[in-house]
């Protein structure tokens, strides 16, 4: 959904008029879906702050192991780059996401980087899928 203000365009990705940076990333209902499929994803289990700061460091109090930790960063970091992309191509490629590919969008992204970045031991993506942290803790 398109909305004209002065010069500025804004662009909703979840339908509900102008959005700021807190709802785009964590309190609009599409991006409520996709942290609350990230969380079981990652057994995680806890409530979106009001905050994306507050959010980063939840994650960053979810585990003690300095490996989990960099691990969980990472996915933190690929799920907010996938929410900017997915907000991007909708709003100049017309292209719309539901929660489900953005969530694979999400493990897909976190596992390439996983591999790339952290050096972690061979990891198949379908064990990625299946149990991150084993994968975080080779």
């Amino acid at each position: 959904m398109f909305y004209r203000r002065g010069e500025s365009l804004i662009f909703s990705l979840c339908g509900s008029g102008e959005e700021t940076s807190f709802p785009i990333f964590l309190h609009c209902e599409v991006m409520l879906s996709v942290w609350e499929k990230v969380f079981w994803w990652l057994s995680f289990n806890f409530l979106i702050p009001h905050n994306l700061f507050v959010h980063f460091e939840c994650w960053n109090a979810e585990v003690r192991n300095k490996k989990l930790c960099k691990g969980y960063w990472l996915i933190w970091r690929a799920s907010i780059w996938v929410i900017r992309k997915t907000r991007y191509d909708r709003i100049f490629k017309d292209i719309s996401k539901g929660v489900e590919d953005i969530v694979d969008d999400i493990k897909f992204l976190s596992w390439q980087w996983s591999l790339n970045r952290l050096k972690i031991p061979t990891c198949l993506f379908y064990e990625w899928i299946w149990n991150p942290r084993d994968c975080l803790l080779r």
